[in-house]
């Protein structure tokens, strides 16, 4: 498999958590489906500290946090809300490292920054 081929499936995870994602849906739960997925579309194993997916909302998404000491926050999906989801998915000796901000205004994922409410 080719480094493109990696991030490929990264890719594709990233697609499909966006449609996965729910208002009241445990980040937990998001890292569990993310790391499915990625197993799923063919990645052996997580090359950071065995993490396939860091998932972070709200406040958390401006912290820096070591693999080694990495836990999913048990929180839950607001209606507007903000996710930093980073994935590390592998294939043999190759790696994939891909990460996205997601926002969630009124209860759905926002796929055109133009489209976010301007605060009055």
């Amino acid at each position: 498999m080719t480094n493109a081929e990696v991030q490929q499936i990264a890719k594709q995870t990233m697609d499909f958590i966006k449609l996965q994602i729910k208002v009241g849906m445990s980040l937990q739960e998001l890292r569990q489906i993310a790391e499915s997925k990625m197993l799923s579309l063919g990645a052996t194993s997580f090359w950071y500290w065995d993490i396939g997916a860091f998932v972070f909302s709200d406040d958390d998404t401006s912290l820096s946090v070591s693999g080694k000491h990495y836990q999913t926050a048990n929180t839950l999906i607001k209606v507007n809300d903000i996710i930093t989801i980073d994935l590390s998915p592998q294939v043999g000796n190759i790696w994939g490292d891909y990460a996205r901000t997601i926002i969630i205004e009124n209860g759905v994922v926002v796929d055109d920054i133009n489209k976010i409410s301007k605060a009055e």
